[in-house]
């Protein structure tokens, strides 16, 4: 992703349009919850990059092999939960590669704020309350962040 980084909350880069919890690229165009980059298919809650298939809650760069909740870079191996770099192997859980030096799997570098109630913003847990595209469920420890939708305003 050219000249953005994966850090707490969001970031933008020139020609962008960003939502909150979103990490948006030069040129491309963002929905809630997700990052895109040029050409690339997106499903919600995931970011994925020019020809690669984007698997929800999961981050994926061209030529990579894409595990839910995981994220890989070209010519990684992604393993469940972690994030790794070009060339690298991945530990289930571990983001050191990004951000984080004592990580326990929060995905804080993708604006998941650990919120206790709802993880809807990294995987769907059946709430009643779904609205679908994002995953979110109103939680008001979430508002805010990772492309918050209010439901009931």
């Amino acid at each position: 992703m050219a000249d953005s980084a994966a850090v707490v909350r969001s970031a933008e880069t020139e020609n962008s349009y960003a939502v909150a919890g979103s990490i948006a690229t030069s040129d491309s165009a963002v929905v809630a919850g997700s990052v895109v980059t040029r050409g690339s298919a997106v499903v919600a809650g995931s970011i994925a990059t020019a020809g690669s298939a984007g698997v929800a809650g999961s981050v994926a760069t061209a030529g990579s092999a894409v595990v839910v909740r995981s994220i890989a870079t070209s010519g990684s191996a992604a393993v469940a939960g972690s994030i790794a770099t070009a060339g690298s192997a991945a530990i289930a859980g571990c983001i050191l590669a990004v951000l984080c030096l004592a990580c326990r799997g929060c995905l804080a570098c993708l604006g998941c704020i650990d919120c206790a109630k709802c993880r809807a913003c990294v995987g769907c847990i059946g709430c009643a309350d779904c609205i679908g595209c994002v995953g979110c469920v109103n939680c008001s420890g979430l508002r805010g962040a990772v492309g918050m939708r209010n439901v009931h305003a």
